[in-house]
């Protein structure tokens, strides 16, 4: 299992092509300088992280220590200079503070806030993600860009495992190893300014900066980068939210690389039906190609999002956080909204079944009755041709298909046409019900209605377990 889901924690999982490093030998129960170690956190390919007790202050803090092996690696230790002192140069509420960089041993670490939540990582694909909530966590995520932006930092590494939602609600932006210094820094953390500090380091040597499947075109291309790169980035991840899955992510890098530079991503309607069509238009500017068709800063970007907000929600403020993380907007799991889907098309199948079983009694019925089999005949073809499309509901429900949310925009035209017919079967026990057929009828009719409502509910902001692309590490 990597870091990302661990309870508390502020470290990310390493770049997805790094070889996992041996972590530094520290005993739980040491004291580091004046750090008493107490527990460990989790560990990636660039950092193993401790939870500590700061004894002069009596504060509870991470320690991020550099793996052993890579202490002799000047470009990995550049790169945690990097993050101290890129990130301690911010003070930002949505920024995972820095307090200092030491030295252990000839082992460098890092003294950071203590974080008790998870990475945004461990909720897309796995809850279903309230619009409302999805625009502050943006809005969140592009102030603490913005702040950032304006010290002359581009943290070139945002991803869902990059972001941490606090148990509070609030989110963190994490690790700015990779970070792109426009300008030279004021650090607050005494580490030693050098040119490396705006050194390129790739996720495998001499490749790429970065996590492949949220690098913008320009990275990709080894063009100059600056805020809008971290734009795309966040409109991405934003995109991903609100639809369980990464568009361009491909079975291999080579796949990936060749998506983001050519194929553009699917409109988030047709990804997710019940998003506002404002939401997509603005990510879709996030995730332009060319550079200068984004927006131009990651306030004009936040600008948008809270627009956006007010208008779903006008008494609402902008700066509201939802507490303990997104809110589904239906009381039930995706399990027992496909368990009830399932159950109805077996339930359909049924009386599809025993239609076509009682066939001669129901045409008698019919004769009988309204003096015609025509009502019968319908009837009966209704069924026969029904079969086929509550076996491939039943079927696409069962299997969990990734896409069934999308495909059901195709189908349901004909699901309806054969709902509204077999909504007459209760006129074949007008004798037996009386006034209530036109009830029954009715609920039979509004039937494929609901079954869309909850069917999309279900399908709209995540994937099923059959994709058949799957990210690094999940």
């Amino acid at each position: 299992m990597g870091l990302d889901c661990f309870r508390l924690t502020c470290l990310r999982s390493g770049p997805n092509m790094a070889r996992q490093e041996q972590a530094p030998l520290i005993m739980v129960g040491q004291t580091i300088s004046h750090f008493r170690i107490l527990e460990k956190l989790g560990g990636g390919g660039m950092g193993v992280v401790y939870k500590a007790e700061d004894t002069s202050l009596g504060r509870p803090v991470a320690l991020k220590f550099l793996p052993e092996k890579l202490s002799g690696d000047h470009q990995a230790v550049e790169r945690f200079r990097r993050e101290a002192r890129a990130a301690s140069a911010l003070n930002h509420p949505h920024i995972c503070t820095i307090h200092a960089i030491d030295e252990h041993e000839g082992v460098f670490f890092i003294v950071m806030e203590l974080l008790e939540g998870q990475t945004l990582k461990c909720y897309i694909g796995k809850r279903l993600f309230n619009t409302t909530w999805l625009l502050d966590v943006g809005a969140q995520i592009a102030d603490a860009l913005d702040a950032a932006h304006a010290k002359g930092i581009v943290h070139r590494d945002i991803k869902p495992a990059n972001l941490f939602v606090t148990s509070r609600g609030q989110v963190k932006v994490l690790d700015f190893g990779l970070a792109k210094l426009l300008r030279p820094l004021a650090s607050r953390v005494s580490i030693g300014a050098t040119g490396a500090d705006t050194a390129t380091l790739s996720t495998e040597a001499g490749l790429l900066v970065g996590t492949v499947g949220y690098m913008a075109p320009e990275q990709l291309e080894g063009e100059p980068v600056d805020p809008r790169t971290d734009l795309y980035a966040l409109g991405l991840v934003m995109y991903e939210m609100a639809t369980g899955r990464n568009p361009f992510l491909g079975q291999s890098a080579s796949s990936t690389i060749a998506n983001i530079l050519k194929e553009e991503a699917p409109p988030l309607v047709q990804q997710n039906p019940v998003a506002p069509p404002e939401l997509g238009r603005i990510l879709q500017k996030c995730l332009r190609k060319r550079i200068d068709e984004r927006y131009m800063s990651a306030r004009d970007f936040a600008l948008d999002l809270g627009a956006l907000r007010r208008s779903l929600d006008p008494s609402s403020r902008t700066s509201a956080v939802i507490a303990a993380g997104p809110a589904p907007p239906l009381s039930i799991s995706r399990g027992k909204v496909r368990a009830l889907l399932m159950f109805i098309q077996l339930s359909y199948l049924a009386m599809y079944a025993l239609a076509l079983y009682k066939f001669h009694d129901v045409l008698r019925v019919s004769h009988d009755l309204y003096g015609s089999l025509m009502l019968g005949g319908v009837l009966l073809t209704a069924g026969v041709l029904g079969v086929p499309v509550r076996l491939y509901q039943f079927t696409a429900l069962a299997f969990d298909y990734t896409d069934f949310g999308q495909k059901y925009r195709w189908l349901f035209p004909a699901v309806l046409l054969f709902d509204c017919v077999w909504a007459a079967t209760p006129l074949l026990f007008l004798g037996q019900l009386h006034g209530l057929v036109l009830l029954c009828a009715a609920a039979l009719a509004y039937l494929p209605f609901s079954q869309r409502m909850l069917l999309y509910s279900a399908y709209a902001n995540s994937g099923g377990r059959s994709s058949a692309f799957q990210a690094p590490g999940k």
